[in-house]
């Protein structure tokens, strides 16, 4: 099949995706096809005002389903990372909406503004509708009826407290039951929202995991802040045991547990229990790497990849330069096939899917930088005689299974 027929005629998922963030850190309008100035001026590179994600760029790559992940900063931003200090100073409005509220309001209210823009979008927009799909059954609907499928997610267990960013690193005294019960509570609250995954660790210790370093060691090297952190780092801790009964609560429900972001001692202890539940079609990698790829603790050993292809879970390959690649260079389409082609000899064709991460803060290949350019990558792998079955499995095929049997709502 030519290559093109092939991409309009797939399913095609991203499994995290940030155009929420740009909505609510930098209000911007997602139903707009305008690229701002230095979004377009620093398209190529790593830019916090990239304009990756919007819902005509998402239109014009073809995409039928799209994890709308839901993160706000953590208070680890503002104390270390200097930048953050300047956008707050620029942008008040941010400090009001993020900044000031519980890290759970916070997150819901990220939520709510994905929504009211998608809702907007079809009102005014002739063409192809978004459908914000509250349960499984909602995805297959919105395939058949044509439209692109939201699908809400959470990034960071700090999304789960009722403290905020204000509070870091003096956390308000809050004993430990009622830490657990605000925990388990907002799962629920999520999970009644519609919010199909979410990612226990992100950058920095919160109540229910411990996180890998959060970038890479060529990063580091260019920033005095990140260089100070990487030498306070304990990458040898994993799920605290209130992560441990979030795990059981989130299984209990049937939302997915995404792995990305955790330690390795915390991976291996979400394996251990959701294999002991015998639900393993809960678990996912959202937006990795392969650890043989690029040596980078963030990334899915052979082993851990091996796991999850024998337990019929998703590994989402995320499309930024510095957790794919090797090397610090822009021509990461490469490796992505490269990460594509370990994870199917390692596991298997059905355990590989897509996780951009675009519009995070993030820097993607030069070849493919933003949604709209997404048929390139089916280009590129035909062009490598994949067979098609594999390209559409990747695509979008093994994310839909995943949701659907996974996602029990």
């Amino acid at each position: 099949m030519h290559w093109e027929k092939l991409h309009q005629t797939s399913i095609i998922a991203d499994m995290h995706c940030h155009s929420a963030i740009k909505k609510t850190i930098f209000n911007r309008d997602l139903k707009s096809s305008k690229t701002k100035f230095l979004a377009g001026f620093f398209k190529e590179k790593f830019w916090p005002f990239s304009n990756r994600a919007t819902f005509p760029k998402i239109m014009n790559g073809g995409l039928d389903i799209m994890l709308s992940t839901a993160y706000i900063p953590e208070g680890g931003w503002y104390t270390d990372v200097g930048k953050t200090k300047l956008i707050l100073s620029l942008f008040p409005e941010v400090k009001r909406k993020i900044y000031n509220k519980s890290y759970f309001d916070a997150t819901m209210g990220t939520i709510y503004e994905i929504e009211k823009e998608a809702y907007e979008w079809n009102e005014i927009v002739g063409n192809r509708k978004i459908k914000v799909c509250k349960q499984s059954s909602d995805i297959q609907q919105a395939i058949d009826d044509g439209e692109l499928a939201l699908v809400h997610s959470v990034e960071g267990g700090h999304s789960l407290q009722n403290n905020s960013a204000a509070t870091y690193p003096f956390d308000t005294p809050v004993n430990y039951q009622e830490k657990e019960k605000a925990v388990l509570d907002n799962i629920q609250k999520f999970y009644d929202a519609g919010v199909a995954y979410i990612t226990l660790a992100h950058f920095y210790e919160n109540d229910c995991a411990y996180p890998v370093f959060p970038f890479p060691e060529y990063g580091s090297s260019h920033s005095k802040d990140w260089r100070e952190m990487l030498g306070r780092w304990d990458e040898t801790k994993g799920l605290t045991p209130i992560g441990e009964k979030a795990v059981e609560k989130m299984l209990d429900l049937g939302i997915l547990i995404d792995i990305s972001h955790c330690t390795p001692t915390g991976r291996k202890q979400i394996f251990d229990i959701v294999e002991h539940h015998g639900k393993t079609e809960c678990l996912i990698a959202s937006h990795v790497g392969a650890f043989s790829v690029n040596r980078n603790m963030y990334n899915l050993t052979d082993r851990e990849i091996k796991w999850m292809s024998d337990h019929g879970c998703l590994i989402g390959i995320i499309f930024m330069n510095y957790w794919i690649s090797p090397t610090d260079t822009g021509l990461g389409l490469k490796y992505i096939e490269q990460t594509l082609d370990h994870i199917r000899s390692v596991g298997s064709a059905d355990c590989v899917g897509i996780g951009t991460d675009f519009d995070g803060f993030t820097d993607p290949p030069d070849e493919l930088v933003d949604m709209s350019e997404l048929p390139r990558l089916t280009k590129y792998l035909k062009s490598l005689q994949y067979p098609d079955d594999v390209i559409k499995k990747f695509l979008g095929l093994n994310a839909l299974r995943i949701l659907q049997n996974g996602w029990k709502k």
